[in-house]
């Protein structure tokens, strides 16, 4: 595993600031206005410290809040709200309650062809150009040496390939730049048409993706397979092979039409190359996959991790983008909590004190219910509310809502037959182990204490005298993913980000197989069993097919990269590929490129999982066996959560109208015309 420690990198350098400073114009030659441009590639240290300052745009990757060059919709905050607000984001995706800035673009009502969601990533393109044209240079390459100057042209080599991956799954078709350029056109000399010679037209969607994918295989070649920590290695290029063949394929079979297979054949060679550097494993367990996220040594060296990017706790606030723990967490303390809440058996008290929470992103509960399944009593792994588990232990009753006057709900209710005392014991045992490491849910320990959503607990909301957003859980669950644990949660703190890592790249091969004109369901099973046994301890798969067992890789694929910037990408490609999923069953319908009811829930917003106690929640022996759980609406504006889903808005963005009108050589996709 090789950590990318990019802040530790950065501050390393303070002494040469401008290495690493941002470029605003296409044209800006920083970072080599202090530092001769010579200077810097002719010695190896300069030079890797300035390849160091590409890294931070791998961070999208993988960061549960998308990638950071997206489209300007504001200029609150410390970042203009571009972090906060990234198109490419599960922000979007039905996988969290979240709070109308953690994602804007949750509803594509006022997209137009002017939005600009990033198209000018061309200062990004320069700096890599500029990489290359000196370290294929005979003088560079002599004075680093040959095979220094080979890893770090295959370091930038992807770097450029995942810029152009960004852009392709946001437009298809993008611009390929393989010059210098500059205000006087090439950079080989002066021209009178130096404004002409910028105007470069835009490829295709198979020229963008061939040649993405050309820069990626480039540098897997050149790659060590062993690097220092922080810096990227030729299983960087593997992982990032199979998501660019994977993706593209998709889109090139629904907008060209064309047979695909080669892409995903590239998918599987490029996971089956990762396996023969014998470098990585899966770990075992639920203890070992929460660790991978929020054990900032142990992702170190997890064998897992091919590449992590980490944060630790000398960097502030301000530097939220690559931590944002504050907004996966409620406020604490017990001046905040209603008088009447008993802390004799619902205390927070042995690390817990967030100060500086937002709770602004929460799982939706009724996601959790949907991927992490629960082992049944015939050993098959179900969604708990199909199980016979259930059956056998739940009536499902209408009564009128006590917090509600004159409202009916629908509520679970143990039977009294149920050998179970707790519905909490029945609904969060037996099942797949990453539910764990991945959520804080009623009478789970977190941060060292027993955490309670349920009636009068120390983390429901009305236990809270302000019913502010950050006071207590909104959804009655809440995400421990990427939190680290045993410690107090204050401003700064470790964060961990994996941006490849081994699960994600068979999941890739699991689809390709799926996806294939003649699918291969035992050899995708084989690689589904891979993560859903290894991390999740559920039964393998044998039998299940067709509609059926793509509606189970979709499920797994939530289970195993929840948080980790998948969900909306992936249900944008598989609704090209498969088709969009059936509301009632999940299984892909064959029906290509429309509605993805995942991301068009309009008015039908998430809701708040609430578990009930008997009796009077004050008494301890009423308070430690809840009996019955029903979900109810989320008390808060449903703007906040709305999700408009516009197919012809979606799959491809549009060619901002201001480039179209500078560039004749540039062209609008044809949903936007």
């Amino acid at each position: 595993m090789k950590q990318i420690n990019i802040f530790s990198i950065i501050a390393a350098f303070i002494g040469l600031p401008v290495l690493f400073s941002s470029c605003e114009d296409v044209l800006d030659k920083k970072p080599l206005d202090l530092i001769a441009e010579d200077d810097v590639w002719m010695d190896a240290s300069l030079a890797q410290a300035n390849i160091y300052g590409m890294y931070e745009n791998l961070n999208y990757f993988s960061h549960w809040n998308g990638d950071p060059i997206t489209y300007r919709s504001g200029g609150e905050g410390y970042y203009g709200w571009d972090y906060y607000n990234s198109y490419n984001s599960d922000c979007q995706a039905d996988l969290y309650w979240g709070h109308w800035l953690s994602g804007r673009g949750k509803d594509d009502t006022g997209w137009t062809p002017s939005t600009d969601f990033g198209w000018d990533a061309f200062s990004l393109i320069r700096k890599t150009n500029i990489a290359i044209n000196h370290l294929t240079s005979e003088e560079s390459r002599n004075s680093i040496g040959v095979s220094v100057a080979n890893d770090m042209l295959g370091q930038v080599y992807l770097l450029k390939a995942a810029f152009y991956f960004m852009q392709a799954r946001k437009y298809g078709g993008w611009v390929i730049v393989d010059e210098v350029l500059d205000d006087i056109g090439a950079v080989a000399g002066s021209d009178e048409s130096a404004a002409q010679k910028l105007k470069l037209p835009r490829a295709t969607l198979q020229e963008t993706y061939d040649y993405t994918i050309d820069l990626c295989e480039k540098a897997a070649n050149l790659l060590n397979t062993d690097a220092p920590s922080g810096q990227i290695n030729k299983g960087s290029a593997y992982a990032l092979l199979s998501e660019i063949a994977l993706h593209g394929a998709a889109y090139l079979s629904y907008y060209d039409g064309i047979n695909v297979d080669a892409y995903y054949q590239k998918v599987i060679k490029s996971v089956e190359e990762l396996d023969a550097l014998k470098k990585y494993s899966l770990v075992s367990g639920a203890e070992e996959y929460k660790n991978m996220f929020s054990d900032y040594a142990y992702a170190q060296t997890c064998p897992e991790n091919i590449l992590v990017s980490q944060m630790n706790e000398s960097y502030g606030y301000r530097d939220a983008p690559y931590s944002h723990i504050n907004r996966l967490l409620v406020n604490f303390g017990t001046a905040l909590l209603n008088n009447n809440i008993n802390q004799s058996f619902q205390s927070l008290d042995k690390g817990y004190s967030m100060t500086n929470a937002g709770a602004q992103i929460q799982p939706d509960p009724q996601m959790v219910e949907k991927a992490y399944y629960v082992i049944d009593l015939d050993r098959k792994a179900r969604r708990f509310e199909e199980s016979q588990l259930f059956a056998e232990n739940i009536d499902i009753v209408m009564e009128e809502d006590r917090w509600v006057p004159g409202a009916m709900r629908e509520k679970r209710k143990l039977k009294p037959t149920s050998s179970y005392t707790s519905i909490s014991d029945l609904m969060y045992s037996r099942r797949d182990q990453r539910l764990a490491g991945t959520f804080v849910y009623d009478g789970s320990e977190f941060l060292g204490n027993t955490i309670y959503f349920r009636t009068g607990g120390n983390i429901h909301r009305d236990s809270y005298v302000d019913k502010a957003r950050e006071m207590g859980s909104m959804t009655g669950i809440l995400y421990s993913k990427r939190v680290p644990q045993y410690r107090e949660i204050v401003g700064n703190l470790n964060c961990t980000n994996p941006i490849f890592r081994l699960g994600r790249c068979y999941l890739n091969v699991a689809e390709a197989y799926l996806s294939l004109s003649t699918p291969n369901e035992a050899k995708a099973k084989e690689y589904i069993n891979k993560t859903r046994v290894q991390h999740g301890g559920l039964p393998a798969l044998t039998t299940e097919t067709g509609g059926e067992l793509k509606m189970i890789y979709l499920d797994e694929r939530v289970a195993e990269l929840n948080m980790e910037n998948d969900r909306y990408l992936t249900l944008l490609r598989t609704a090209l590929s498969w088709g969009v999923t059936d509301p009632t069953t999940g299984y892909p319908t064959g029906e290509k490129g429309g509605i993805i009811p995942e991301l068009n829930r309009g008015n039908n917003p998430t809701k708040k999982l609430e578990i009930e106690v008997p009796g009077d929640y004050m008494v301890e022996e009423d308070f430690m066996k809840p009996n019955a759980y029903f979900y109810r609406e989320i008390q808060v504006p449903q703007s906040d959560h709305n999700f408009i889903f516009t197919p012809k808005k979606r799959y491809l963005l549009p060619v901002p109208q201001s480039e179209l009108i500078e560039n004749e050589n540039l062209w609008q996709n044809k949903n936007w015309e």
